[in-house]
């Protein structure tokens, strides 16, 4: 029971409890004060227990001497049965070791001699109803936090807004034992609401649903919901609402529906109805404020779910705007690539009609094995496109053993030949303690001639490049295997560090590249589960680490496929 003002506090609803052995005297203080409380009364202790058991009580007054139990030990066990009813001890007897133990042992709120004066006594029992009361809303209050801090935890826990409104509909219907409940949401950029969810979900749940509450059908609603209002709508006046407000009334056929407003950081939201559609009790000022404390919990809630949701649209737009991306420089990149051999063989396609009767040795010979050499050219183009679209090892590579540091010899020694020509001196240091690791042989060694022919065309004449094979990981407890690249060219710029591992680009002369050399080799690598990092400043050069793990990727059979990795650069 919440209390009021004093000044408005109606002290008749807090019943008083006296206690007297003697008729006469309940007979006085009955007459007395009847106008002022409700009085209950009883002739011995055992009788007021009764009582008690029976009715919840303010205030207990007791007289001290009364045959078989006297009023203060009456008093001990009023306070075993109800710990909130304040207790006076009425006695025309003045023992102050009585007196002190009760008050001390907190069995009496205060005592009052007898003969008592009647404004003296109806001033102290209006005091005792008055921090009755206000004990009974501490206690109120404390229960209601409680119970909004259990119900805040619970939907505070749901990103998802269709769980979200799963919980809070569950909070109100099981948790605070309304009999239905529905939430109301505005309409994108709108003051137009409408029905997001109701409990229970049935026929009228279905039918709310079709209702659409906005400025032109119902503005005095909204017009009270925007500026923060809750509303309290009747069945019984259902005829003097707007027409979908009647409708809603109508189709949950309740005495009443309570309407709180989900007020957001900017604007007004939804709402948050309740109503008492299968005969409960009337929403009383505990209940409403319950539903408003829940309300701005909800808000909170509810406008982090939309923004999840709305980071969750940003995110799939901006996956779908990179691999368009990705699709467009794809394209772009191999329409070039294309497009330079072609030219040749169109060239070569074009002329042959007119050298079919001539004897054109430079034409025969020399032009068609050009264009044959373009038509390969394309050929392995299309078969690399091909390998990529395809995430992860082919099946019919077979995963073995692989000693990194012999595949690193071998490249060296095949690419003896390009260094020479290059003016580069090649520099290689392989750790001889290496575990060999589980992987594609063809692939790595692919993965180190790459990266080994790009050093030595980064490099200028006379320069060194680098290669070191060493263990990644603890010494003595190696994880994996580091492939160390450096070479002593101009470097990497910042802005194209970002971009050596996209498709088709490259700084090299036409002739040179392709410009997928490094894309495949971090594919390569991702799908053993590595990874590639370089390290560069402009002028100084730039060094390549590729690290690979002694074992290949957990979860996935030998061959079996991955995440494509060349998005991942």
């Amino acid at each position: 029971m919440r209390p009021k003002p004093t000044r408005l506090l109606d002290h008749r609803e807090y019943p008083v409890l006296y206690v007297d052995d003697e008729v006469d005297n309940l007979r006085i203080f009955e007459l007395t004060f009847r106008r002022d409380f409700t009085i209950l009364t009883a002739q011995s202790a055992k009788e007021g227990l009764e009582i008690l058991s029976q009715h919840p009580v303010a205030v207990v007054l007791s007289d001290q001497k009364m045959p078989g139990v006297e009023g203060v030990e009456f008093l001990r066990r009023v306070r075993e049965l109800d710990s909130r009813a304040v207790r006076i001890l009425v006695t025309a007897y003045g023992d102050a070791q009585i007196l002190g133990d009760a008050i001390n042992d907190g069995n009496i709120y205060r005592y009052l001699a007898k003969p008592w004066e009647p404004e003296d006594m109806r001033l102290t029992v209006q005091r005792a109803i008055e921090a009755y009361a206000l004990e009974s809303e501490r206690a109120t209050l404390l229960e209601e936090l409680m119970i909004l801090n259990r119900l805040s935890r619970t939907i505070h826990r749901d990103i998802d807004q269709g769980h979200l409104h799963d919980t809070l509909l569950a909070a109100l219907s099981d948790e605070l034992n309304f009999d239905g409940c529905a939430i109301l949401l505005c309409e994108a950029d709108s003051a137009t609401l409408r029905f997001a969810a109701a409990e229970p979900d049935d026929d009228v749940a279905e039918r709310l649903r079709q209702i659409r509450i906005d400025e032109e059908s119902a503005p005095i609603f909204l017009d009270q919901l925007c500026k923060g209002d809750s509303q309290l709508l009747e069945g019984d006046a259902s005829m003097d609402l707007e027409p979908p407000i009647r409708k809603w009334v109508t189709e949950v056929s309740a005495e009443e529906v309570f309407v709180v407003p989900l007020i957001g950081k900017e604007r007004v939201i939804g709402a948050l109805a309740v109503d008492n559609r299968r005969g409960g009790p009337r929403l009383g000022t505990d209940g409403r404020m319950l539903v408003e404390g829940l309300a701005m919990q909800a808000v909170i809630a509810i406008e982090n779910a939309q923004l999840v949701d709305d980071l969750r649209r940003s995110r799939a737009q901006v996956r779908r705007v990179d691999r368009l991306g990705t699709l467009g420089t794809l394209a772009a990149g191999l329409a070039h690539e294309i497009n330079n051999p072609l030219v040749s063989i169109n060239t070569f396609l074009s002329l042959a009609p007119e050298k079919r009767e001539t004897d054109d040795p430079s034409f025969w010979d020399e032009y068609h094995e050009l264009a044959c050499a373009e038509l390969e050219r394309i050929r392995g183009l299309v078969e690399t496109m091909s390998r990529l679209g395809r995430a992860g090892p082919s099946p019919s590579l077979a995963r073995e053993i692989v000693d990194v540091g012999e595949v690193a010899r071998q490249v060296v020694r095949l690419l003896h030949r390009e260094a020479e020509r290059a003016g580069v001196r090649v520099d290689l240091r392989v750790d001889e303690t290496l575990p060999g690791i589980e992987g594609v042989r063809d692939q790595i060694h692919q993965v180190v001639l790459n990266l080994t022919l790009n050093a030595i065309q980064a490099s200028p004449t006379g320069g060194t490049i680098s290669i070191g094979v060493e263990a990644d990981g603890p010494a003595g407890d190696p994880v994996g295997i580091r492939i160390r690249f450096r070479d002593s060219g101009d470097g990497i710029s910042e802005e194209n560090l970002e971009r050596i591992f996209d498709p088709f680009f490259t700084t090299k002369d036409p002739d040179k590249g392709t410009g997928l050399g490094l894309m495949i080799s971090h594919q390569i690598v991702a799908d053993h589960g590595g990874s590639i990092e370089v390290e560069s400043t402009p002028g100084a050069g730039a060094t390549f680490h590729v690290r690979l793990p002694l074992e290949g990727p957990v979860g996935r059979a030998e061959g079996g496929p991955s995440g494509p990795a060349m998005l991942d650069a």
